[in-house]
């Protein structure tokens, strides 16, 4: 049986006062956007180490944006000063487990290799090895987050082996560079959920990754976005469930794009359908016999998979907790030490705390040290 957590932080704000305004004057230098509750600023402004206090208002009086959440550090959040006011929340954060793989930092442990040479399956992995990668944007906060992993010898640099791709040359760490797709990493937004339509995208990072001819050694190949906190050990034990899957649906609606963990038959058939088509860039039957103009490339993946190849997949709960897969109080990371990855931290200091909660009394606090 897989151990459970200590109690962390349920009710998780005990130091809240409903219908009252810490900032009545604005003097919060932080704001967040789209916050829906009181309990994800609160858990928002625990990932913010220099965060105090929070407040929250149902309606922020900001087009097109109601919900609306402030940071207070400093002075702001010790003034007690504040007013009564109708659908306004505020309150200071719990207590901030630390996150015991920054001891890895300086002595640069348990780092995987990019180097095709130097890899090799990590000892106990025997038919869970993973070859894991990431596509990254050169701009905006993707390179800071893989940098930040690469530093605490976690996510994808756990595997036993890693490869990031982007368009463009783009350095991670010192030793460590991102692999150049030929693709225009823009796309607009649509379909019933409003999500990238990016499946040419992947269509041609997929490609590379067929080309680059690595995962012909490895059991399971790993996608995995930069801002999804991703614990590879977790799913070594959550693969020795599914040997005989094709690959794993993360949930119950289909599959989500930010872990993609396929099985190294279902990329062959995948390489099979690149090498049928003409130029040998696309999949062809995929490509020719599915209506992918409003999907994102986790639907055209499952769908080619599924519905053109027929590649038995197997539903996996544990691999991804999010905000679009009924995973409650996804932004706490406190739903289980089994979770696999938690998405999307788009801060590195949001992102470490979510680490650092997910982790918090485990064994793998203590293996980390």
């Amino acid at each position: 049986p897989v151990a459970q957590p200590r109690k962390l932080l349920h009710p998780y704000c005990p130091s809240t006062k409903k219908d009252f305004d810490l900032d009545p004057h604005g003097r919060s230098a932080l704001s967040l956007d789209h916050i829906p509750t009181p309990e994800m600023c609160c858990a928002f402004c625990h990932g913010i180490p220099r965060c105090e206090a929070w407040v929250w208002k149902k309606d922020a009086n900001m087009s097109g944006c109601p919900y609306r959440c402030w940071v207070l550090e400093g002075e702001a959040a010790h003034d007690f000063s504040g007013v009564s006011q109708s659908g306004v929340v505020s309150g200071m954060p719990p207590p901030r487990p630390a996150l015991p793989l920054e001891k890895q930092q300086e002595a640069g442990a348990g780092l995987a290799t990019p180097f095709p040479s130097e890899a090799g399956a990590a000892e106990g992995s025997l038919g869970t090895e993973l070859f894991c990668f990431s596509l990254a944007a050169p701009r905006g906060a993707e390179r800071g987050l893989l940098r930040m992993q690469h530093s605490l010898g976690t996510g994808i640099f756990k595997c036993d082996r890693f490869a990031i791709y982007s368009n463009t040359t783009l350095e991670i760490t010192q030793g460590v560079s991102a692999r150049v797709v030929d693709i225009d990493l823009s796309c607009p937004r649509g379909g019933d959920s409003y999500t990238a339509l990016n499946s040419w995208v992947f269509i041609a990072v997929w490609k590379k990754v067929i080309d680059d001819g690595w995962y012909k050694e490895y059991t399971w190949i790993v996608k995995v976005d930069p801002d999804a906190v991703f614990f590879p050990d977790r799913l070594r034990h959550v693969l020795r469930d599914h040997a005989g899957a094709g690959y794993l649906s993360n949930c119950a609606f289909g599959l989500h794009g930010p872990i993609e963990v396929l099985s190294r038959r279902a990329v062959s058939v995948l390489a099979r359908d690149y090498d049928d088509s003409e130029r040998g860039d696309k999949p062809e039957r995929c490509v020719n016999e599915l209506h992918f103009g409003l999907w994102g490339e986790d639907i055209f993946l499952d769908q080619c998979l599924s519905k053109v190849h027929g590649v038995h997949s197997a539903l996996e709960p544990r691999l991804l907790c999010e905000a679009n897969c009924n995973c409650p109080d996804w932004f706490w990371c406190s739903n289980g030490t089994d979770r696999v990855s938690y998405h999307p931290f788009k801060r590195e200091d949001m992102f470490k705390q979510c680490m650092a909660n997910s982790m918090y009394g485990t064994s793998e606090v203590l293996l980390a040290q």
